[in-house]
């Protein structure tokens, strides 16, 4: 046994050794797109990220970032390789994890023969080396996300549990039980999944300490649902609703500081558990014993878990009389269990660090969780919104009222108010249900809804709230259901199980359609009836990421599920519940809305870490087949090989090529690329989190343009988010936002209506001193006791200093003639948001004093403004000129000057160029969304137009240079870079790009019109792109003199409408 213990330590360190070296090499070398700029920005300065907080994560993160010395520009790569690193131990234990399970199916307590041995080692490395080059798990390791380092927790926690399984007999074996508790408390400081491994965790102290009895495993089942439950809906929340219960009192009531009730709270827990521990040790007293632990259970906030009062108080005598129970006969087991909640306490405490962080006022302060109301707001992740899970509405269901839920805290005047409820929505009873998995009112949802559900509803008769009836169609049950297993089930986490176990089409995002996102075999009989034949065209051909497997690492996993079934039924059953907790589970918790942001497959690589170990087990199999026709050491060396390179070996080949970041510097440039554009002391409107999060960690970690005022839109709904704006941040001055907290607290103004009390144009100024005023005038009357603030009419009017915006650059001397006296704000809808109305009062009081920049118009909070901006790079400024928009592409005047020093002498593209570098789909997406070649057109036209066509033939170079066709596709703003060629005067140029653009587009069409009619209908927003961004450019070389080529493009381009509008299926008139 000694000798297996030693060759299951070394081969095990050889794995990390492997898995480490390779999510090294394939590092990204700084910040990746979506929440990575984010964590690594919070973690290098110990900020506030978004809810529910990963403090933890931060902490490790922080450590990992001292390592890169003075040097800003390696922050990013050390806390990338923390997640590399925290990957490769997570393939150890779960090699480690494998080799358990297969010494108990073919060693056992003996039998350990060199060949049984070589076995279960090749079992580990095939099902570890599996997980290790899977597509979702790789991604997670060689960034800065949070999933990396939730994955290794459980792993640890799943392999601890099988190190108590080995010695639980021993004396001291709860010592591992204890670890456990300990690492949980600490992995819910980086991710809640590491908790769905505590089923898991009882099966195995199930089976290891009893006899089976279905009975018994029932019970296991529900004890571990109530563990899980007391952990997510009583600790986490409980312990901080107490919390705050005691800092209200000890402000409001004895006038403390703030956050002394919480502090006290934090002290009285400490030595009531150490007390309540320690009676168990030395008294014998019970009810001393069950006193001291009831208090401590009571201070844990562990019967916090529901609204309802009588359920806590339930709750709460039930976990005395336990306390009380235990200490008369098992003092030992109460021990256990009150060291246990302690340590998980302990790892839980790391909380705290955000409400000591946030109280310092960093520069990043989501939620601004300082104090115990906030951080359980916080913690919570109010801002997010519910998600029915049990019992809810269909998203048809029609409105019957609004009611005042919970309350919700704001300091005001040193003290905790009420100052606003959350807002519950009430619903026709009719259209409410079990399990309701439609529930999103989303226009662009219901239409998923009612495609997967294939919705034909029964009719029912409703009146709306204006007293009007109509009809309405109720979706049944089965329906629901039917949206559940082939949408949520099939589609969410189905589909991405068959990415890591039998191969993937591409990492565009999927929608559902035929052409993107799906699973794929490489076997043509099996792919090309479900996403279209093999002889892919240009673009799709040569895909980095269509990856295939040919279903080896999946046929592998079900030969160990069948194996492992037939011989160690209570392990199966084990691994079973861990996979679907991990999956399923998830997806029925989570009860994800249509059109996510983007694919949710990392969210499930606990699942297929699971699997692994089928994969793994399924060696084992093999093996025991092969042992039957040659020695046992043959046939451990022959399985080891031919599954090594069946499955780990064929996908590490194929997913190299799409998982290596190494050379990646495009987020982070393009951010750079952003604050290059604004001027000093800007202000940056922006949207989303690619837009924001990327700015955030040049700011904050690599220090990049620290003057500009990042103002992200979304979260400027929100009163903290807006209360911070008016703080100085680094060195950027407060935003001029005049009105005072009490008009843009959480549930007020959410949505300002307007009441037109005048056609004419308001002042900006007045509108906004007419929002703060207290004058009932200035109000609607919606109830007895309810006043609403409105907006008094629909122009609203900025003016124009003239010589300010001379003399602060914003217009140039040369267009002072282009000034206009005002811009006047057409307010079209019948209400305006929070954000729209914050945006105003910061136009109304910045009187052209700072710059401000959009990084895109035509959405709610610009305002219409958009014939009043100006292209100086990635961003539009606002500027008092009016120029006509042609298009939403063609918007805003261009300052060549301003925008020619940008993109030529300072615009980096991060490798967009090199093609060693792996562009995926969310980059390529990211360029779109910028518009990265529409800059470069837009500047080349704008300097043929003023007749410097040298220079604009050199802007299109430089584009064609650093963001070639061959590394970044044809886009719709390819077509501008060919006029502006044509505009240049560059014939051969025009020509050139010209006939490479219709060619690519032509092979494109080709394809897609042979297809069968499914595919061709999936297809049809990539017909119908194609078909015009070559009529376009055919127009284009009609109207730029080339005729002849424009004639030759729309000849072709005519035969391809005409094929399309005769396909079957597509039914064009």
């Amino acid at each position: 046994m000694k000798s297996y213990r030693k060759i299951n330590n070394i081969t095990g360190w050889v794995i990390f050794a492997v898995s480490a070296v390779t999510y090294l090499l394939t590092l990204e070398p700084t910040a990746s797109l979506w929440d990575c700029g984010e964590f690594i920005a919070s973690s290098y300065k110990l900020e506030i990220g978004h809810p529910p907080g990963n403090p933890v994560f931060m902490v490790i993160a922080r450590f990992f970032t001292l390592f890169a010395g003075g040097n800003v520009s390696t922050v990013a790569i050390m806390v990338n390789a923390m997640s590399a690193l925290a990957s490769a131990f997570t393939i150890l234990f779960l090699f480690w994890t494998i080799t358990h399970l297969a010494r108990k199916l073919i060693i056992g307590n003996g039998d350990s023969t060199p060949g049984r041995i070589m076995a279960v080692m090749a079992a580990g490395a095939t099902g570890a080396l599996a997980f290790t080059f899977s597509d979702s798990f790789w991604f997670s390791a060689v960034e800065g996300e949070v999933y990396a380092t939730s994955s290794f927790f459980t792993a640890v926690v799943f392999w601890a549990i099988l190190k108590w399984e080995d010695v639980a007999d021993e004396p001291h074996a709860d010592k591992w039980i204890i670890l456990i508790a300990y690492l949980m408390g600490l992995s819910i400081g980086v991710h809640l999944l590491n908790l769905l491994t505590l089923p898991g965790i009882v099966l195995v102290y199930y089976f290891r300490k009893f006899e089976f009895s279905w009975k018994g495993f029932l019970i296991s089942l529900g004890i571990s649902a109530v563990l899980l439950s007391l952990l997510m809906y009583g600790i986490m929340p409980g312990l901080v609703t107490i919390s705050a219960k005691l800092d209200i009192f000890s402000r409001n009531t004895l006038g403390l500081p703030l956050n002394s009730g919480l502090i006290f709270h934090f002290i009285l827990l400490i030595v009531t558990f150490i007390l309540a521990v320690r009676m168990t040790i030395i008294s014998n007293d019970r009810t001393r014993i069950s006193v001291f632990a009831a208090a401590a259970f009571f201070l844990s906030g562990i019967w916090v878990i529901s609204g309802s009062a009588f359920l806590n108080i339930v709750l709460l005598g039930s976990v005395i009389f336990l306390a009380w129970y235990l200490a008369g006969r098992y003092k030992v087991v109460l021990n256990t269990i009150l060291t246990a909640v302690m340590v998980i306490l302990i790892g839980y405490s790391a909380i705290a660090i955000i409400v000591i962080r946030s109280s310092a006022q960093p520069p990043l302060n989501e939620n601004q969780p300082d104090n115990p109301f906030s951080l359980l707001y916080f913690l919570n992740r109010e801002q997010y919104g519910q998600r029915p899970l049990f019992r809810g509405a269909y998203y048809n269901a029609p409105v019957i009222d609004y009611e005042d839920g919970k309350p919700k805290y704001s300091i005001e005047d040193g003290k905790y108010k009420i100052t606003a409820y959350n807002l519950e929505t009430i619903h026709d009873t009719r259209f409410i249900t079990l399990f309701p998995r439609m529930w999103s009112d989303q226009p662009d949802h219901a239409r998923v809804y009612q495609e997967w559900g294939k919705i034909k509803g029964v009719p029912v008769t409703v009146t709306d709230r204006s007293g009007e009836k109509k009809l309405v169609r109720k979706p049944t049950f089965r329906e629901n259901l039917r949206f559940m297993f082939t949408y949520q089930f099939g589609y969410m986490y189905f589909r991405y199980f068959l990415w890591n176990f039998s191969g993937k089409q591409n990492d565009t995002q999927g929608t559902g359609g035929a052409l993107n996102g799906n699973w794929i075999t490489g076997i043509r009989f099996l792919d090309e009836p479900r996403v279209g034949t093999s002889d892919l065209p240009p673009g799709m051909k040569d895909d980095t990421s269509r990856n295939k497997y040919f279903l080896l690492p999946f046929i592998l996993g079900v030969v160990g599920i069948f194996y492992q079934l037939n011989r160690d039924i209570k392990n199966w059953s084990i691994i079973l519940l861990l996979f679907l907790m991990t999956g399923v589970a998830i997806v029925f918790y989570l009860n994800q809305y249509p059109n996510q942001p983007r694919e949710r497959d990392y969210a499930y690589t606990g699942s297929f870490y699971f699997y692994a170990v089928w994969i793994g087990l399924g060696v084992l199999a093999i093996f025991e087949a092969a042992r039957k026709i040659a020695g046992e050491k043959t046939a451990a060396i022959a399985c080891g090989i031919v599954c090594l390179l069946a499955v780990p070996a064929v996908m590490a080949s194929e997913n190299w090529k799409d998982h290596d970041r190494s050379g990646r510097y495009l987020a982070r440039d393009v951010a750079f690329n952003y604050l290059n554009s604004c001027a000093k002391d800007a202000i940056l409107f922006t949207n989303g989190d690619n837009d924001t999060f990327p700015l955030w960690y040049a700011q904050e970690v690599e220090g990049v343009r620290t003057d500009i005022r990042v103002c992200n839109l979304m979260l400027l709904n929100t009163d903290w988010y807006i209360n911070q704006m008016k703080w100085k941040t680094n060195e950027s001055d407060p935003l001029p936002v005049s009105l005072p907290a009490r008009k843009y607290y959480d549930g007020v103004n959410n949505q300002v209506f307007i009441v037109e009390k005048t056609k004419d144009p308001v002042d900006i100024k007045t509108v906004i001193d007419f929002v703060n005023s207290d004058n009932k005038s200035t109000k609607v009357q919606v109830s007895a006791t309810e006043l609403l603030d409105i907006i008094p009419a629909r122009t609203i009017r900025i003016p124009v200093d003239r010589e300010k915006v001379l003399a602060s650059g914003t217009v140039k001397p040369e267009d002072a003639d282009k000034i206009v006296p005002w811009i006047d704000i057409k307010l079209t809808k019948s209400s305006i948001l929070k954000s729209q109305l914050i945006v105003m009062d910061i136009l109304a009081n910045n009187n052209w004093e700072r710059p401000i920049y959009y990084v895109t118009g035509y959405h709610d909070d610009a305002l219409g403004l958009e014939e009043y901006f100006q292209y100086e790079g990635l961003a539009y400024r606002l500027v008092p000129i009016k120029s006509e928009a042609r298009s939403w592409i063609d918007y805003g005047r261009v300052d060549p000057d301003i925008l020619y020093d940008n993109v030529m002498n300072k615009f980096v593209w991060g490798g967009a160029n090199n093609r060693k570098v792996n562009l995926d789909y969310n980059h390529i997406r990211t360029l779109m969304v910028v518009k990265a070649r529409l800059v470069y057109a837009r500047l080349a036209k704008e300097l043929a137009a003023r007749g410097d066509r040298e220079m604009a033939a050199s802007v299109i170079d430089r584009c064609m240079e650093v963001l070639p066709p061959d590394r970044f596709p044809y886009d719709p703003y390819f077509p501008e870079l060919i006029e502006a060629a044509l505009k240049a005067g560059a014939s051969d140029k025009a020509e050139e790009m010209t006939r490479a653009f219709t060619a690519y587009y032509y092979a494109r069409l080709d394809y897609f019109l042979k297809q069968k009619p499914y595919i061709i209908s999936s297809a049809e927003y990539e017909i119908q792109s194609a078909i015009q961004y070559v009529s376009k450019v055919a127009g284009f070389c009609i109207e730029n003199g080339q005729p002849a080529l424009g004639a030759e493009i729309q000849e072709r381009i005519g035969k391809y409408f005409s094929d399309y509008s005769s396909a079957e299926g597509i039914g064009i008139e």
